[in-house]
């Protein structure tokens, strides 16, 4: 008697006895691999439902939910520098400690980069919110800067932008003074603020990636 072929009568497997044998016999990271597999086409069925902006960015198709831009930025007390942000959106891309009773949770994450008239370029870890379901056109959208390197904001900091998104690039603006307060008109990083160092800032950030970042910090 087979046992592979036979039940324990001697009478052949039934077809739920062969499936069962196998399933056993199945690689357990075969399995693992259909699980993974699943959860990613899960997490991507979930964001195209919760947030189907992030495959359309700046009136782009975007499949890997970010987005790069930079442009120059303009302050009230005379300084120049360039920004540069990184991000990626959605729920994934979101932090759940960025979370406000009254805005909602935040729903990109990244990484900015400033450089300065010094020489300086600053990175900075970047997180926000786009307030919007379908595409970004139109969008309000909130960006905040904190920590960083190589010499980080003070602790509870922030530096905020706010702005709207037109088209393929967001026009931003410093609605709290936060800009001017942190950065000089050279871009060193205060470390005591006062009511004097008040300002307003503004920025254009268009599609590019750091060469064209680069070459527009050198133009500085």
């Amino acid at each position: 008697m087979i046992q592979d072929m036979y039940g324990g009568y001697g009478g052949p497997l039934t077809r739920r006895q062969l499936r069962r044998q196998r399933r056993r016999g199945r690689h357990p990271l075969l399995r693992l691999l259909r699980l993974l597999l699943g959860l990613a086409i899960f997490f991507v069925i979930f964001e195209v439902a919760i947030n189907p902006w992030i495959f359309h960015i700046g009136g782009k198709f975007t499949p890997t939910a970010s987005w790069t831009g930079f442009g120059p930025v303009k302050a009230s007390n005379g300084g120049r520098y360039v920004l540069s942000v990184s991000f990626r959106g959605g729920f994934l891309g979101g932090d759940e400690t960025g979370c406000s009773r009254y805005s909602g949770c935040d729903n990109m994450t990244g990484t900015a980069k400033l450089c300065t008239t010094s020489g300086v370029t600053y990175t900075f870890p970047l997180t926000g919110q786009v307030h919007t379901w379908l595409n970004t056109d139109g969008a309000r959208t909130t960006v905040d800067l904190t920590g960083g390197s190589p010499k980080p904001l003070p602790d509870g900091w922030v530096v905020a932008l706010h702005g709207f998104w037109h088209g393929d690039s967001v026009a931003m603006f410093s609605p709290d003074n936060s800009f001017t307060e942190v950065f000089t008109p050279k871009g060193a990083i205060r470390r005591v603020t006062s009511t004097a160092d008040g300002g307003t800032a503004r920025v254009t950030l268009r599609p590019g990636g750091s060469a064209a970042f680069s070459s527009a910090c050198a133009a500085l």
